[in-house]
């Protein structure tokens, strides 16, 4: 890894660590430069403004999840254990509820850059593992992928707004909620008993 990069890598590592441990509002360029350590000139090389690094960082992220994801799919015996694996957010790495808040509050058009990400590189993937499930018999056939698909995009682009996300106090047990009626919603009749 040449230093160019080693040093924005560095940048972002840091940046994470100080966003999830206090908060994007609460941290400042300044202390970041401090945290690397680098010039804080050197940092605005690398992302121009705080608004660039925050989106760096949850880029990032995605990207990541992404990953995981695909490996989670390739490790899995069946279609419905990968959903089921895919949407385990007790066990996908924690990102505090208060980034995740002050995101959503202060940075929409990041947000809504990550679900156009999700909608160019996920939204298919996830549509033929759902018509796979379906050939295996493990999904329900009668449901329709593409509705499936809409569905899931329409809860994601919903609880990304921030005035319905501080209607919910732990963002976890939301998403297991989530996962549970929606794997119990398109589990074969069979299947019910083996997930989640």
């Amino acid at each position: 890894m040449d230093l160019k990069r080693n040093k924005r890598e560095q940048i972002l590592e840091k940046a994470t660590e100080l966003f999830f441990a206090r908060g994007v509002a609460d941290v400042s360029m300044d202390d970041i430069a401090a945290a690397v350590p680098a010039a804080k000139m050197t940092i605005y090389k690398y992302f121009q403004s705080k608004d660039r690094l925050v989106g760096a960082v949850m880029e990032r992220y995605v990207r990541e999840q992404h990953e995981i994801m695909n490996r989670k799919i390739e490790e899995s015996p069946d279609t419905l254990s990968a959903l089921a694996s895919i949407l385990d957010y007790q066990n996908m790495p924690v990102v505090p509820e208060r980034f995740i808040r002050e995101s959503l509050e202060l940075y929409p058009q990041i947000i809504a850059d990550l679900l156009h990400y999700y909608r160019e590189h996920m939204h298919d993937q996830l549509r033929d593992l759902i018509v796979r499930g379906q050939e295996e018999g493990v999904i329900r056939k009668e449901l329709s992928p593409h509705i499936l698909m809409v569905y899931m995009q329409g809860v994601t682009e919903f609880f990304a707004r921030p005035d319905v996300l501080a209607q919910f106090h732990d963002l976890r047990l939301l998403g297991e909620q989530f996962r549970t009626m929606f794997l119990y919603g398109i589990a074969a009749p069979n299947d019910w008993s083996a997930q989640p």
